[in-house]
C-alpha cells in the first residue's frame, strides 16, 4: 500500500491539490515561517470512535514522519484535532472553528458522510484544501469540487463490487437480494450502489429496508428481508449495526451471504460477531495489516506510536496516513 500510494498520490498532490504552485506557500492562511497548521474533525467519541481514533493515529504517523524529515520545507507541521462526537451539527461548528479561529491551511479529517455533507458547502466557499480519507463518499466528489480530494473508493462501489462477485463467482445471479440501510447520506450511498448493481447485473431485488441512525435492535428489519425471501443480505451498517444484523440473521437461520462496507472489516466487528459472522464479506482498498506487504507500515507505527496506541491501529490508520501524506507532499511541492 505505501509504495503504491506514495507514487500515485504524491504525483496527484503535486499536480492537482495546489494548482498555484509558483505562489509562495508562506502567503497562505495557516502558514508562517516556522509552522504549517492543518486540522481534522473526527468522531473520537460516539458510535464511530473506533474509526476516529484510528484515523487520528494515522495523521499522527504522517506528521511525525514529516517533521522528522524537516517538515514542510523547514516548517513544522502542527495538527489541531476537533472531536465532533459523530454529531453533524458539531462537525459544522468544528469546521468553522478550524477555519476562522485556528486558521488552518487545510483539513485531513472529515468525520462521517452526513457530517461531510453538513460542512462541504462551507469548506468549498472558503476554498480550504480538504482531504477526504476517513469517509470516501459520492457527496465529496459528485459534482467535482476544486478544493476537495478523495482517497479511496466510495461505499456504493464497495457494495456493487461484492454483488457482482456474488453473482459471477458464487453463482447467485438468480438469488433474491435485499439491503438494510441507514436512513441518512451514508445509507443512501450504500443504497445507490445496491440499486446500480441490481440494474446493471439484472439481479432480483426483494427488499429495501431502512433503519434509524443509532438503532440497536434489528430483529424487525432482518425478519422483513427473510419474509421477502431474500437469500443475500447487503448490510449497510457501520460498526455495531453490522454485528446486530449478522446475529439476527443467524438467529433466524438465514445462512445468507452478507455484504458489508469496510467498517465491518475492523477486528472489533469480527470479534463481536463471533460465529454469526462466519462467511460475511467485505470490500476494501487497503492492505490487511497482517499481510507481509503491510510490514513497512507496521514498522512505522512501532516507531512513532506507543504500545497502547498500536492497539487502536486499524485500516483507518492506513487511509489517514495516506491522506495526510498527500496534503504534506502537496505543500512541500508548492514551497
Amino acid at each position: 500500500m505505501m509504495a503504491l500510494h506514495q507514487k500515485m498520490l504524491v504525483s496527484v498532490a503535486a499536480a492537482c491539490l495546489l494548482p498555484t504552485a509558483p505562489v509562495a506557500l508562506a502567503a497562505e492562511v495557516g502558514v508562517s515561517g516556522t509552522e504549517v497548521r492543518i486540522g481534522e474533525i473526527l468522531p473520537l467519541t460516539g458510535p464511530a470512535s473506533l474509526a476516529g481514533k484510528a484515523h487520528f493515529l494515522g495523521t499522527k504517523l504522517a506528521v511525525a514522519e514529516a517533521n522528522d524529515q524537516g517538515g514542510v520545507n523547514g516548517r513544522k507541521v502542527v495538527v489541531i484535532t476537533e472531536d465532533d462526537g459523530y454529531v453533524p451539527a458539531r462537525t459544522f461548528q468544528a469546521a468553522k472553528k478550524l477555519v476562522e479561529t485556528d486558521k488552518v491551511f487545510g483539513i485531513t479529517g472529515t468525520s462521517g458522510t452526513t457530517h461531510m455533507a453538513a460542512m462541504t458547502p462551507y469548506l468549498v466557499s472558503k476554498n480550504v484544501p480538504t482531504i477526504v480519507s476517513i469517509n470516501p463518499n459520492q457527496i465529496a466528489y459528485d459534482p467535482p469540487k476544486p478544493s476537495i480530494f478523495v482517497v479511496g473508493t466510495d461505499y456504493g462501489d464497495a457494495i456493487y463490487a461484492q454483488m457482482k462477485y456474488f453473482a459471477e463467482k458464487l453463482s447467485l445471479r438468480d438469488a433474491p437480494f435485499s439491503v438494510i440501510y441507514q436512513d441518512d447520506d451514508f445509507g443512501l450511498n450504500v443504497l445507490a450502489g445496491y440499486r446500480r448493481a441490481i440494474k446493471d447485473l439484472k439481479l432480483k431485488n426483494v427488499a429495501e429496508t431502512p433503519y434509524k441512525r443509532g438503532q440497536k435492535d434489528f430483529g424487525a428489519e432482518v425478519l422483513k428481508v427473510k419474509e421477502a425471501g431474500a437469500r443475500v443480505i447487503v448490510s449497510g451498517g457501520i460498526i455495531s449495526e453490522n454485528v446486530a444484523i449478522m446475529k439476527e440473521a443467524e438467529k433466524l437461520g438465514m445462512n445468507a451471504p452478507i455484504a458489508t462496507v469496510w467498517t465491518a472489516h475492523l477486528p472489533t466487528v469480527q470479534k463481536l460477531a463471533g460465529k454469526a459472522g462466519n462467511g460475511y464479506y467485505s470490500a476494501d482498498y487497503v492492505l490487511t495489516l497482517t499481510e507481509d506487504k503491510a510490514k513497512p507500515f507496521n514498522n512505522l507505527a512501532a516507531k512513532y506510536l506507543s504500545a497502547d496506541e498500536i492497539k487502536d491501529v486499524n485500516r483507518y490508520t492506513e487511509t489517514a496516513y495516506v491522506g495526510a501524506r498527500l496534503l504534506i507532499e502537496a505543500m512541500r511541492t508548492c514551497g
